[in-house]
């Protein structure tokens, strides 16, 4: 009975300030109606290939269409940030926090603690290459339309798509960026521009489109390739009297179309006036139906009118999938490491890129902008190698330089004692954290390297330096134990695959591991514990009778770097 008491105050009480919230709503509103709207939406998904797993499907949701600089001077904040506020989601209703969206706090290019949304979509535009003074211009006289879901009762589910509409300080469209969220955690954008790259034909009923190369990972049923279309319909700016007249409603139309044939010419970039699209493979539109300001009553009405809209973007998701992979009988592609977008991947002249040379490569940065969190096991591997490159760059006398593919990680450097240059002996470039548990796991340095051939995972800009570097140490009289377990758990064909001698193992597999020598025991535990979670995925996914693209099991990465060695 207390606890039905309490729940019934609770329940009255919270009646009680709606209540008082609607009838204060006018007075709640925010400051200038044109900087803050809810949209409802209907969104729209339809899969056209292959033909016999063909699916569609609608429904409707909210967004809110928010001014950057109205948000973060907290001018749209309601019922005192309960009903709706800007900084954190905890102990609101509804809510939105920077943390959540583009670049970490913290970047490589303004490492200044948290950044607010406006800070943080400068540093994305900066860099994709648009100039850093027309930049700094928009952001202390321009603003932005942020289009996106809010969170809901504390809740921060996923957001496929946040669209940010920059305009200049006239009002005219500088810039538009998609941000795509998935579901394992990671963020990627594209910076598109009027009158840049844009299509020559604009289909009916938008008012700007483009088309460009896919570099990002969304849909488990998709690979990376082929090209985007995005077709979209702009907003008036912010505080732009037009908006008075003819309320914001956002359009955005994209087009997956599958990579063309390989005897068709295709621009390397985003050069939309050559770049060739292959077939029609999915299309996806948001179109906001009904807008209104953002005020407190209005809220109240769009939550009333949609309890769980903000509440199943990802049970949705995980519906359609199970439609598409156990009922329309598509398999699944498993998550590969995010495209680096840090600068300087695509120019690192290694000789692990067959045939392909720094001076044909033409620098393109990607747009990542969020990885998946680090594991713990990553991290464990990680201070090994860290430790291990720190005493090796003061043992050979070299630096070493190890540059992530993730923006806002960075590059550490490894130098001598009392060695004060910045160039480094030896570069690595790597995509994700599996690079260090990778090189815990490979038996040699000549297997390390097969799997950064095999799946691009790292690479080097000198690859009889990186041997050098990771060269094993003085060989004791047999086989160490944390060796042997390294080679029981792995493939015999893999071990085999970086030998010149196909018969002779003991040739590539040294009796002792060079990241072995501070830390044996640990090092074994770990890399049962890292073969252990691969068993464990492999069970799971049998055991749901899930089905990965023939040859593409995670699980089976040893096996495509050893049939990639052998030419196969």
């Amino acid at each position: 009975m207390a606890v039905l008491a309490v729940v019934v105050t609770l329940v009255i009480a919270a009646a009680g300030t709606l209540a008082r919230a609607l009838r204060r709503g006018k007075r709640d509103q925010p400051s200038s109606p044109s900087t803050a709207y809810i949209l409802e939406n209907t969104i729209s998904h339809a899969r056209l290939l292959p033909e016999v797993s063909a699916h569609a499907f609608r429904y409707p949701t909210l967004a809110f269409l928010l001014s950057l600089d109205a948000l973060e001077s907290h001018k749209l904040d309601l019922a005192r940030g309960w009903l709706f506020g800007y900084g954190g989601t905890s102990w609101r209703v509804t809510g939105l926090r920077s943390g959540a969206y583009l670049l970490p706090g913290s970047t490589a290019a303004s490492a200044l603690g948290t950044r607010g949304l406006k800070a943080k979509l400068a540093d994305v535009l900066e860099l994709h290459g648009l100039d850093k003074a027309t930049v700094q211009a928009w952001v202390a006289d321009g603003d932005a339309w942020m289009l996106t879901m809010p969170s809901y009762l504390g809740y921060e589910g996923i957001n496929p798509l946040t669209v940010y509409f920059c305009y200049d300080s006239q009002g005219a469209l500088y810039c538009v960026v998609l941000e795509i969220h998935n579901t394992f955690g990671e963020k990627h954008v594209h910076v598109l521009r009027p009158g840049v790259n844009e299509d020559s034909q604009c289909p009916s009923g938008f008012n700007h489109a483009w088309t460009f190369q896919r570099d990002f990972h969304v849909s488990p049923f998709n690979d990376r390739s082929g090209s985007y279309s995005v077709s979209l319909a702009a907003p008036h700016a912010p505080h732009s009297p037009l908006l008075a007249e003819s309320p914001p409603q956002p359009k955005i139309r994209i087009h997956l179309h599958t990579e063309p044939p390989a005897t068709e010419a295709k621009a390397d970039g985003n050069d939309a006036q050559t770049l060739t699209r292959g077939l029609l493979k999915l299309t996806a539109t948001l179109a906001a139906t009904r807008t209104y300001p953002l005020s407190s009553a209005g809220l109240l009405y769009a939550l009333a009118g949609y309890p769980f809209a903000l509440l199943l973007s990802f049970a949705r998701i995980l519906y359609h999938a199970w439609i598409l992979h156990y009922v329309k009988r598509l398999n699944v592609f498993p998550r590969p490491d995010p495209k680096p977008a840090a600068a300087g991947w695509r120019t690192v002249s290694s000789s692990s890129q067959k045939g392909a040379s720094a001076a044909a490569t033409k620098e393109r940065v990607y747009g990542g902008v969020g990885w998946p969190p680090e594991g713990a096991l990553e991290k464990y591997a990680r201070h090994v190698v860290e430790r291990f490159l720190a005493r090796r760059a003061d043992e050979l006398g070299i630096v070493i330089c190890l540059r992530s593919g993730d923006p806002s990680t960075g590059q550490q450097m490894f130098s001598p004692l009392g060695h004060e240059t910045q160039h480094p002996g030896l570069a690595i470039h790597y995509t994700a954290p599996r690079f260090f548990s990778t090189l815990l796991l490979a038996p040699s340095a000549q297997h390390m390297l097969l799997l950064g051939r095999s799946e691009d995972l790292f690479r080097v800009d000198s690859e009889a330096l990186f041997l050098q570097v990771f060269s094993p140490p003085k060989a004791p009289p047999c086989l160490l134990y944390t060796q042997k377990v390294r080679t029981w758990l792995l493939p015999r064909h893999f071990l085999l695959a970086a030998s010149s001698d196909p018969d002779v193992l003991r040739a590539v597999v040294p009796r002792a591991h060079p990241l072995d020598e501070s830390a044996p025991l640990s090092n074994t535990l770990i890399i049962c514990a890292m073969h252990m979670t691969d068993m464990l995925e492999k069970a799971v996914f049998t055991a749901v009778r899930a089905r990965f693209v023939p040859g593409l099991e995670p699980w089976g990465r040893w096996d495509r770097a050893a049939r990639a060695a052998q030419g196969e």
